[in-house]
């Protein structure tokens, strides 16, 4: 339902099945909000209303914290070390949480930290998560579309990306990400409130492939296009960008 939506090749809303991309019409919120659950409960149904499509907040059921972020993609991550946001584990250790914490299925998750201990038997999720996690890593993120960017443009950009704006300090390899390093809110200049409901405090560098193909950026969507995370990372480390430069920056980013 999150990772999943439809290439619009038959009509809106309506084609073929698109795996791992994030699903930024669904709004899992609202949909929640409407069970018989809530009816006496007009604050917590308004609360889940107000998070908005695109939007799911994995802790607000144990610390009672409304603060939704945008809902990844889960392409790409065969040579991501860490998926989440806040890189607490591998793709099968939130496979596993959401499977048990969000969606009440049957199996196991123990946390000390999050101060989660569900145990049942038999338990149903575990054994499935090796079959699963090998499925997302077939998911490879979408190409970008040639003609949606600059390419001499592009290739200036790329320059910048591994040189001056230092980029590929943080968004390197494969992957484009440093996980498993994490990162502080302070230094990536993002607000730590929902790192700090994590396990790590931190955030991970997210993974660049296909980036220009699931807007808007940064974990709680504050960035709404790509111009806009280039001006937050060139104010945030004084990098002292041209107008050009950052046009390049966007261009390269949108190719790959």
């Amino acid at each position: 339902m999150c990772h999943s939506t439809v290439d619009d090749s038959a009509a809106s809303g309506i084609g073929a099945r698109l795996d791992g991309h994030p699903n930024r019409t669904l709004d899992p919120g609202l949909i929640i909000s409407l069970s018989p659950h809530f009816d006496d409960k007009a604050d917590l149904r308004s609360q889940l209303a107000s998070w908005g499509p695109g939007f799911y907040d994995p802790y607000w059921n144990h610390d009672g914290i409304s603060a939704p972020v945008l809902i990844p993609p889960a392409y790409g991550l065969r040579d991501v070390a860490l998926e989440t946001y806040t890189g607490e584990g591998p793709v099968s250790y939130w496979n596993a949480y959401v499977a048990v914490t969000q969606m009440g299925g049957q199996g196991t998750f123990v946390s000390e930290e999050l101060g989660i201990d569900i145990q049942n038997d038999p338990d149903l999720v575990t054994p499935k998560l090796p079959a699963l996690r090998e499925y997302q890593f077939t998911l490879m993120p979408p190409e970008a579309d040639p003609t949606s960017y600059d390419g001499v443009a592009a290739l200036r950009g790329e320059l910048l990306f591994t040189t001056t704006a230092g980029c590929v300090g943080c968004h390197s390899g494969t992957g484009f990400t440093d996980a498993p390093t994490l990162h502080t809110a302070a230094e990536v200049g993002q607000s730590p409130a929902y790192a700090e409901r994590g396990t790590t405090g931190m955030y991970r560098a997210t993974p660049l492939r296909g980036v220009s193909s699931h807007p808007p950026y940064f974990h709680d969507g504050s960035a709404g296009t790509l111009d806009e995370v280039v001006a937050h990372y060139d104010a945030q480390f004084t990098l002292g960008l041209s107008v050009t430069d950052k046009a390049d920056l966007v261009a390269y980013l949108s190719s790959l």
